[in-house]
């Protein structure tokens, strides 16, 4: 039944959308084999779903989030899935567990603040921070222990952003990271508020999250890896491009 898409606050759209599920039956976005279980783990972990109903997720069927959760779930209790799913890709070996008891986790932030996120000292998973779809802990074939992050995206675009009473707490919080002689970003390529524009500033901040959790040895890793999920279908990610400089360096996103 074609349903109209019911916003985080509450708005009820006008249309009806194929893609929507009326709104008594969004904990269904969920396949069976993980509904129950990532709604409780979401709940003890803390994390919001996305345009959440009722403590479960939203009824947009095209949900990256619910995407995530579908497909990698089972994980966070089997690390046979991730050593099938990511090994060939990543040069899986063994996995780890990365919080007791589980293999996998969700909106992961990590156990210190090295972005300097926090608000009056404190952090939400998957909210006003840093959060990477889901990590996990392996050792490699070449025998590195690595922490990988995972961000998971379906039918992402954006649109470019004016300016933002936001942009001066964003540049005092990253820009000497950017610029550090050992950071993980050429931040010289490309105008700081070019990086400002999603969806170049996620990977931003994604990268200097890992550069930080690896300098600090977080769970004993010697590297810290990004693992960027997307469907090559989608061309219009791929497109979200805005300024010179980025254009410059390339005509999509994992080119630049």
């Amino acid at each position: 039944v074609d349903a109209p898409y019911i916003k985080a606050n509450g708005t009820i759209g006008k249309k009806a959308y194929s893609f929507c599920l009326p709104v008594d039956s969004a904990r269904k976005n969920l396949l069976p084999e993980v509904r129950d279980f990532g709604i409780d783990l979401f709940d003890n972990l803390k994390i919001p779903w996305h345009a959440g109903k009722e403590g479960g997720p939203g009824n947009h069927l095209l949900s990256s989030q619910v995407q995530c959760v579908n497909a990698l779930g089972q994980m966070v209790i089997d690390p046979q899935r991730i050593v099938a799913a990511f090994g060939p890709a990543l040069g899986t070996a063994s996995v780890h567990e990365i919080e007791e008891d589980r293999w996998l986790t969700f909106e992961y932030i990590g156990e210190n603040d090295v972005l300097g996120e926090a608000k009056n000292g404190v952090r939400r998973r998957g909210t006003q921070c840093t959060s990477v779809d889901a990590a996990f802990l392996h050792t490699t074939t070449d025998g590195v222990r690595e922490l990988v992050l995972v961000e998971w995206k379906y039918i992402e675009q954006y649109r470019k952003r004016g300016d933002d009473p936001g942009d001066a707490t964003r540049r005092a919080r990253y820009k000497h990271l950017l610029d550090a002689p050992d950071g993980p970003i050429h931040g010289d390529l490309v105008e700081f508020d070019e990086l400002l524009q999603e969806p170049l500033y996620q990977l931003m901040r994604q990268q200097l999250f890992a550069h930080e959790l690896e300098k600090a040895g977080a769970h004993g890793v010697d590297r810290v890896r990004v693992a960027h999920v997307l469907p090559p279908a989608n061309v219009g990610y791929q497109r979200s491009l805005y300024g010179s400089g980025a254009k410059a360096l390339g005509s999509t996103v994992d080119e630049v």
